[in-house]
């Protein structure tokens, strides 16, 4: 008898009040498949963004250093091993996926970051004596992600006749990344080489 007038009481509370448990429920519904989506969207995103990321090709390259004496170049024993990727523009889009981000995790993927790209002679912005800022763009057609690095023209005599468009590849280690507009990246140049391969054919490593 118990069970059966609780029974009646509740689906007379239900009759009485339809529409307000129709409402409850359908808000419950809701807010429970929100905040799946947000869980798996959390966990998806974060799967993709810190998934450990395969080795990019690499290229071991000789560095070159001034001599104090003469002012000369010359090839010193140790060898340096720069990135071919994430190119400019990939490097950019991945900041950009990390835009919710604090600078410091921004910061985290690029930091010490040595690589290895080819550019687009812009400009040379002479700073004092022999320091100069080079400006290279990374499409040929002037629009694409910039690479400004400072460089000694003592060191890379070859950039006072370089002509605007012409390409080289430049190797260093970024220091900053400014995401505004097209994008700037900042390196600090460890090599340079003035033609189509990123290294001399005598001195080129195969790629790892």
């Amino acid at each position: 008898m118990t069970t059966d007038f609780s029974k009646k009481m509740m689906l007379g509370f239900i009759r009485k009040y339809k529409k307000r448990v129709i409402f409850v429920g359908v808000a419950l519904v809701f807010t429970l498949l929100v905040g799946v989506g947000v869980s798996l969207q959390k966990k998806t995103r974060s799967g993709k963004e810190f998934q450990p990321e395969s080795p990019p090709k690499t290229v071991e390259l000789r560095l070159q250093s001034k001599k104090a004496d003469a002012g000369e170049t010359t090839d010193v024993p140790q060898s340096a091993s720069f990135s071919l990727k994430p190119l400019p523009d990939e490097l950019l889009q991945q900041l950009t996926s990390l835009e919710n981000f604090n600078e410091d995790v921004v910061a985290a993927k690029y930091s010490g970051l040595r690589v290895l790209w080819p550019g687009y002679y812009f400009t040379l912005q002479s700073i004092e004596g022999s320091k100069a800022t080079l400006v290279l763009d990374v499409a040929e057609d002037g629009f694409g992600v910039v690479i400004e690095s400072d460089v000694d023209t003592a060191t890379y005599p070859q950039l006072g006749d370089l002509e605007s468009g012409k390409k080289l590849w430049i190797g260093g280690e970024i220091l900053a990344v400014d995401r505004s507009g097209t994008g700037t990246i900042y390196l600090k140049t460890e090599h340079l080489n003035f033609g189509d391969a990123p290294t001399p054919p005598a001195n080129r490593q195969p790629a790892k």
